[in-house]
């Protein structure tokens, strides 16, 4: 790239001296690329990086240069334009509104695992209970006939012997069968109560979640819109943003105002004047490439200065 700039100065220096003013005159029409930038001032409560920050500015760049296949940014320690991240309001609002987001999300996903658990318990509960009854009602029957047996044998005067022992262990078997029977009413009961302490619980999310969403509604529920970055001529002032996606968006939609480009149509725009539409990795569209061609023209530098020239 070194020796690419060298043979601009050079044949910027040799225009000038042949075309005199009449050069700086087409010049003006021109894009003033490369911009030359370098960074300022970066607030740590933004809780990023010097490095970081720079990154995110090159991935800005590049959403401009790798569609137009033209260098139009450039670091130097030295250069014009200044790109600052300054903390105010805003960025501490959106962080307030952020972290109160997420524990909402917190809350809603935890509620769905005890919904989720609740579910689970109530059917494996029915289930059970359904085999209980079905069992009580089997037991039922036989100690109904088991009953009506000893009747019948009393009223006779008595059972015979091998009929009072058959008799005698069909008792054990029955209490052995009722005692098997209470265990398990007693692992239903503890199932209602584990069902009712999970739906107690429950109930307190949601009231809690519920009441989050009040918060949240009453500071954050009507729409707002609030600069999050800002073009000064000088230097371009990084206001707010959510994560690495949107920072880079913002500085590629002041970056295009650097170039001088104006707001543009198309939600999905990098220079449509709000922020929000844009896909998660912003991409120029047919709007911006259009206002690009219009200010900086669709045509090389070079290309430019020998149609100023008239070769």
């Amino acid at each position: 790239m070194a020796y690419v700039r060298t043979s601009y100065l050079v044949l910027l220096l040799v225009t000038v001296i042949f075309a005199g003013s009449y050069f700086y005159i087409i010049a003006e029409t021109v894009c003033p690329v490369p911009i030359t930038y370098r960074l300022g001032e970066v607030d740590s409560r933004f809780l990023i990086s010097r490095d970081e920050a720079l990154l995110s500015i090159q991935n800005a760049e590049t959403i401009w240069e790798k569609p137009t296949n033209q260098e139009l940014f450039s670091y130097s320690d030295s250069g014009d334009l200044i790109i600052n991240f300054v903390y105010d309001e805003r960025q501490r609002m959106l962080t307030t509104e952020e972290k109160l987001k997420e524990r909402l999300d917190e809350t809603e996903n935890i509620t769905e695992s005890v919904n989720a658990t609740y579910d689970e318990l109530v059917s494996t509960y029915d289930d059970y209970k359904a085999t209980y009854e079905a069992k009580v009602a089997a037991y039922e029957e036989k100690l109904n006939a088991y009953n009506a047996e000893v009747e019948k044998y009393n009223n006779e005067g008595g059972a015979p012997k091998g009929v009072y022992l058959l008799l005698e262990q069909k008792q054990k078997n029955l209490d052995a069968e009722q005692q098997s029977l209470n265990v398990q009413l007693v692992k239903l009961n503890a199932m209602v109560a584990e069902i009712n302490a999970l739906g107690e619980k429950g109930n307190t999310l949601i009231t809690n979640y519920n009441k989050g969403v009040e918060t949240y509604n009453e500071k954050f529920g009507e729409k707002r819109e609030f600069t999050q970055g800002e073009y000064t001529g000088d230097s371009i002032e990084i206001y707010t943003f959510s994560d690495q996606n949107e920072l880079e968006l913002v500085l590629a939609h002041e970056l295009g105002h650097a170039l001088s480009l104006n707001h543009v149509e198309g939600e999905e725009s990098v220079m449509h004047y709000l922020i929000g539409g844009q896909p998660e990795e912003a991409v120029v569209t047919d709007f911006d490439r259009e206002e690009f061609n219009r200010v900086c023209g669709d045509i090389s530098f070079m290309e430019k200065i020998s149609l100023a020239l008239g070769k």
